[in-house]
């Protein structure tokens, strides 16, 4: 089992919200209570009743430096990669790093600056109500977010073979102000929007969301400035200038229990504002058509020339105050040996080593404490939607991560994506094509058929056309109590 949890680490596979990038059922006019995962004011467009969400899910992992050959990812989760490392008589014979790139047979393409981001997002039950101009909704999940970002190649092998590595000996490495982090994490979300104007040209609507938050996990490790790693040649680091922190909230215990149970508090905000531009020269309103069934209300809506929407994002963090540590080192100089084994005996094994090795050498500033504030991964998100004709729309997106200075934070992707899709009442598809970090483009596919609906954004990796830098898929299960009438 640990050898599975070093390796979840290397790839970034962990729990958040990144899979739906920013396309998919979040965009379309259908989206309901998902549409405030990316803009708190996308309340309920279309409707005038009660949306309910019984659940979704999404799960990825996405890097620019690792890759494997193209193959049906279905071969990644089989029976026997799983045993491969859980096998007692195969961790006699191998390394957990020999064991890895033989079952996945993973290539390397590193660059300067490396990434890993990775996620799976659980949203359980959730509803968003409109009431005249208002909006309110809830949504629950239970969340994590992992992320690796300015990792430099030497630090990548270090990672997945060892200080031994031939390839790494003799080179002197800047960690680049290199960080890595993970947090998990329960929320409880409150939505409120308000229709600020509706007029004979446009609408607009600013709304909130408030985050009640509740941290289980913490995992942060941050080089500050400058620091510098020397391979010597054999189990030797000579680290220089050494300026970094290393924080984490966790427990020895195998419980369930005891693994899930609350190490900190927390919350965050969402703020976002959208404009409609209207094609017909009326205000939305409703109608009584008494020939239909349970009332005869309907609100009749006119399609839209566009729209655009921003929004601030995840503004906020959690306190961990039970079972944390938090360490600081300043003006490091001097070796330390087998911090590679000390990696691979998990988070307490690489803890000691570190304090052992760093905190007592001369002139060292280190300081420990057992709280710390770890923030959520803030960005800003930008919408544009455009009715074309024949229930057929063209989307671009946008979502930039915000990291201010001197705080430790998650790190949200950076992401453009465009998409075009075709939405009706009961069914929709759409084709979405992404830039990771501006960078890496990848194309999707997803479809909605009543109240449920399913996608991903890595649809030639998945079916084997293409080599595997990342996988995800998303699904969920979405109803809605409302009468429709213009689409």
């Amino acid at each position: 089992m640990k050898k599975l949890l070093i390796i979840f680490f290397l790839l970034g596979v962990n729990l958040g919200t990144y899979a739906q990038f920013q396309t998919g059922i979040n965009s379309s006019n259908y989206a309901g209570v998902m549409g405030i995962t990316i803009n708190p004011s996308y309340t309920n467009y279309l409707n005038n009743g009660t949306d309910f969400m019984l659940f979704n899910t999404s799960v990825t992992a996405m890097n620019n430096g690792l890759y494997m050959n193209r193959k049906p990812v279905t071969k990644l989760f089989s029976a026997d990669v799983l045993s491969a490392f859980t096998d007692k008589e195969t961790a006699k014979k191998e390394s957990m790093t020999e064991t890895f790139d033989r079952v996945f047979d993973v290539k390397r393409d590193l660059k300067p600056k490396n990434y890993i981001f990775a996620d799976v997002t659980l949203y359980g039950p959730s509803f968003l109500i409109n009431y005249r101009k208002h909006s309110f909704g809830i949504t629950t999940a239970f969340k994590a977010n992992s992320s690796s970002i300015s990792l430099p190649g030497e630090i990548i092998t270090f990672l997945l073979k060892g200080v031994g590595a031939a390839d790494i000996q003799g080179k002197t490495v800047k960690l680049n102000t290199m960080t890595s982090g993970s947090l998990v994490y329960t929320d409880i979300g409150l939505n409120y929007s308000y229709e600020i104007s509706n007029n004979f040209k446009s609408s607009s609507r600013l709304g909130i969301t408030g985050h009640y938050l509740n941290g289980i996990n913490s995992l942060i490790f941050e080089d500050m400035s400058k620091t510098t790693w020397n391979f010597s040649g054999d189990s030797t680091i000579i680290t220089s200038n050494g300026n970094f922190i290393y924080n984490y909230a966790a427990t020895k215990s195998a419980k369930y229990a005891e693994l899930l149970e609350s190490r900190g508090k927390g919350f965050a905000f969402d703020i976002g504002y959208s404009y409609t531009r209207k094609k017909k020269g009326r205000p939305t309103r409703i109608t009584i058509c008494p020939n239909i069934r349970y009332g005869g209300k309907i609100r009749e809506f006119q399609e839209y020339k566009w729209k655009f929407g921003v929004a601030l994002m995840d503004i906020g963090y959690i306190k961990f105050n039970n079972q944390a540590v938090s360490n600081s080192f300043e003006n490091v100089n001097g070796p330390v040996r087998n911090l590679d084994l000390a990696f691979y005996g998990g988070l307490f094994s690489l803890d000691r080593a570190l304090r052992f090795n760093y905190s007592g050498t001369p002139n060292v500033v280190y300081k420990t404490d057992n709280t710390f504030m770890h923030f959520t991964p803030m960005r800003l998100n930008a919408q544009f939607d455009y009715y074309y004709s024949n229930h057929l729309f063209f989307n671009i997106s946008a979502s930039q991560r915000i990291n201010p200075p001197s705080i430790h934070s998650m790190h949200h992707p950076n992401i453009i994506s465009a998409s075009v899709r075709y939405e009706e009442l009961k069914y929709e598809i759409g084709l979405p094509i992404s830039l990771i970090e501006y960078q890496y483009p990848v194309v999707g596919f997803n479809f909605r058929i009543g109240p449920f609906y399913m996608g991903t954004n890595h649809l030639p990796e998945i079916i084997g056309l293409r080599k595997i830098k990342g996988v995800d898929f998303y699904l969920g299960l979405k109803m809605n109590l409302s009468n429709f009438r213009g689409v």
